[in-house]
């Protein structure tokens, strides 16, 4: 219910909008949310951790790019843990992409995590074909995606004995 409520409510506040190839920004974020909600599951995240990831895909550049506020996201119903996601990846103007995505990923939110991992591969995707974006946005692109793939990695478990087991 509430997936589809964040995809609509992401055509709404984004329409008319086109992403640097001309074509409707809303393709984007349903592509997004999809890359995440097929994260989370192969992450083995809970149901509702999915649900969230993919309507967090929708919602990621709501309040960045339209006049939407996390208050707003709030009174349309959305949980509280997708509007603080949502407000991790929005990028204060000035701020450098990749310091960013360090802070997302200092942050600990798996959610905000996986949704910027889905940006960053939609972004890169050559199907995409985004022409007027600069090469550099393709590496810092690249870069992002590997410092998120590292964050989500699971990290070794210790035996009981310790390291040397």
């Amino acid at each position: 219910m509430m997936i589809r409520a964040a995809g609509i409510f992401a055509r709404r506040v984004h329409a008319g909008q086109v992403d640097k190839g001309g074509a409707p920004y809303t393709g984007h974020l349903g592509r997004v949310a999809a890359r995440a909600r097929a994260h989370a599951d192969a992450l083995g995240l809970p149901r509702q951790h999915g649900e969230w990831c993919e309507q967090i895909g929708w919602l990621h550049d709501t309040i960045e790019d339209t006049g939407t506020t996390a208050d707003d996201l709030l009174d349309a119903g959305f949980d509280p843990a997708v509007v603080q996601a949502v407000q991790l990846l929005t990028r204060p103007a000035g701020k450098p992409y990749l310091e960013c995505v360090a802070g997302i990923i200092a942050s600990g939110d798996r959610l905000a995590m996986i949704v910027k991992l889905s940006d960053n591969e939609d972004n890169l995707d050559p199907a995409r074909a985004l022409p007027a974006a600069p090469p550099e946005h393709g590496l810092r692109y690249q870069r992002s995606a590997e410092m998120l793939h590292a964050a989500l990695a699971p990290t070794p478990s210790i035996t009981a004995r310790g390291r040397d087991a």
